[in-house]
């Protein structure tokens, strides 16, 4: 029997409901688009302020929804009442702005340590926390104000974190502060990356618009679409790391628990990625599909187009999270959009442009490099393989990613397909 979110038992022929439905993350993406647009020939804007100006839009659009449509605020996973339950405590509250200001203290300290975050690679960063800090140190006492009278667990993990700290009263129980520290820094680690890549994603956009503009029906329309659609991807990436809010629901649940899907998600992403690349995984090689097919237009362009395909759906799946967006976490499970034929389409999709791509089996210097591409492309499938069974693992101990992993077994696309063959369905 399937469960949904507010514990309602699902038709057979629709999945669990999702913790956000799909028109929000499309209503998100509609705004923040058109963010982008408005602001493209603005002179005083630079790319990491249209960027930041984007993000705000989409988490706008969709905490409006959220809010006054879903009303999300009041579902039982997001612990909180309509009404107050208890008197504003104004202790609680500071010991939690100080287990606050702890966490923002700690992670600021790591950040000067490394070098890492000391390059230019990191200003548009920097810029999106000059802008956002003094909002943040404005709202943060009225936000922690309201949750202290709404929220329905009274010894939350900051309350637990800031008394340890300041009385040195051990918690009966760490794993909620160690759900809550380990959340923070995966928002410190991927936040920085997502606001760098999204900088310059809107700057390439903007270029790849005009050029298509002046040159439809081109190479350059497929430079804009594949442009778009990992600047619709960014966009949700750095407004998910953003939005960890339970008045939202999206807030972080749990962490995943083990180092291997730790290190199978970090070694997808810089610096580390740059690290292997260069020096242990490489599968592009001297031609790509364009080049490749250059003599053949017609197979070129349905090429093409079936690459942009793959990206747009990939963009697709990380619209549906809304503000859920996040690796390493479960902020609620996901059933709409691309969700609804398969448990991993951005990794299957992701995964297979990579291949159409860069035709690693399409190697002039000979076949013995092309094997050597292939066999690092697979390395890399194997990674996101890594990636796809941790991620599994940690979902399955929420009962809606269990209802929704025994819908897909039974109605999912490749159950589809091998029922359609013939073949028995997944029990």
């Amino acid at each position: 029997m399937n469960s949904t979110l507010d514990g309602i038992v699902a038709a057979p022929d629709r999945p669990p409901r999702s913790a956000t439905p799909l028109r929000a993350g499309l209503l998100g993406i509609a705004a923040g688009l058109f963010a982008l647009w408005v602001t493209r020939d603005h002179p005083a804007l630079d790319a990491a302020t249209r960027a930041v100006i984007a993000s705000l839009a989409i988490i706008g659009t969709i905490a409006l929804h959220e809010l006054f449509i879903s009303r999300v605020y009041l579902r039982p996973s997001a612990g909180l009442s309509r009404q107050a339950v208890r008197p504003l405590g104004i202790a609680r509250v500071a010991t939690r702005l100080g287990a606050l200001t702890s966490i923002y203290a700690g992670i600021g300290a790591i950040y000067w340590l490394l070098p890492e975050y000391h390059g230019a690679f990191y200003l548009p960063f920097w810029s999106l926390l000059r802008a956002l800090a003094p909002y943040v140190i404005v709202a943060a006492p009225f936000y922690f104000a309201w949750m202290d009278r709404h929220q329905r667990e009274t010894d939350d993990a900051y309350l637990l974190w800031g008394r340890f700290l300041f009385r040195r009263e051990r918690p009966a129980s760490w794993k909620p502060v160690r759900e809550m520290l380990a959340g923070w820094g995966v928002k410190a680690f991927f936040l920085p990356l997502m606001t760098v890549y999204l900088s310059k994603d809107a700057d390439h956009l903007s270029a790849s618009l005009a050029n298509a503009m002046h040159a439809p029906m081109t190479i350059a329309t497929f430079v804009f679409m594949y442009d778009l659609s990992f600047t619709m991807d960014l966009m949700f990436g750095t407004v998910g790391y953003l939005c960890t809010f339970r008045i939202l629901d999206s807030h972080v649940r749990t962490v995943e628990p083990t180092t291997l899907g730790w290190v199978a998600a970090l070694i997808c992403y810089q610096p580390f990625w740059s690290l292997i690349s260069n020096n242990y995984i490489r599968y592009e090689g001297s031609l790509f599909w364009d080049n490749w097919l250059l003599s053949a237009p017609t197979l070129r362009a349905i090429w093409g187009t079936a690459i942009i395909l793959l990206l747009l759906t990939y963009a697709l799946c990380t619209i549906s999270f809304g503000l859920r967006f996040s690796n390493l976490t479960n902020r609620g499970i996901i059933t709409s959009g691309p969700y609804r034929f398969t448990k991993h389409p951005a990794y299957i999709t992701k995964n297979l442009s990579y291949w159409m791509v860069s035709v690693p089996f399409v190697e002039p210097l000979g076949w013995q490099i092309g094997l050597m591409h292939c066999a690092g492309l697979v390395a890399v499938n194997l990674i996101y393989y890594t990636r796809a069974k941790t991620e599994e693992r940690h979902l399955m101990r929420d009962p809606d990613y269990r209802a929704y992993a025994e819908w897909i077994a039974q109605h999912g696309l490749f159950a589809r397909i091998r029922h359609a063959f013939g073949g028995r369905q997944a029990v």
